[in-house]
């Protein structure tokens, strides 16, 4: 049997789970910002620059409740980078996107999506 995350029970119940989470690199100050996908407004956090001078790399995973207006409600983090600068730089860049929110019975919910910011130097 597997074994999910409370977050994904969470989603289960509302409109499915992620499975796979889906991967973000973290714009150090030399590269341009990623597209987005469609239906997304979301930038991706710029590094710290402290961060950066003492080349600090890792992976923040998350999991964030998009709301029926595509709003980041909540954010919880799941497994640190190892930084707390960054995972904390992560969540708040996070919380300024818009999503396009899920649809269950042709209106829009609120639903746990999983994401994974990659923390790596040029």
């Amino acid at each position: 049997m597997m074994r999910l995350p409370l977050f994904c029970l969470t989603a289960l119940a509302l409109a499915g789970c992620v499975q796979s989470p889906a991967t973000r690199t973290a714009a150090a100050p030399a590269q341009p910002p990623q597209q987005q996908q469609a239906g997304e407004d979301c930038a991706p956090p710029v590094y710290p620059p402290e961060a950066v001078q003492a080349r600090m790399t890792g992976m923040s995973m998350m999991a964030f409740l998009v709301g029926s207006d595509g709003t980041v409600r909540e954010s919880r983090l799941l497994k640190s980078s190892g930084y707390a600068i960054l995972d904390r730089t992560a969540e708040a860049a996070l919380r300024l996107c818009r999503f396009k929110p899920a649809l269950k019975n042709g209106h829009t919910v609120a639903a746990w999506q999983p994401v994974q910011y990659a923390w790596s130097l040029p």
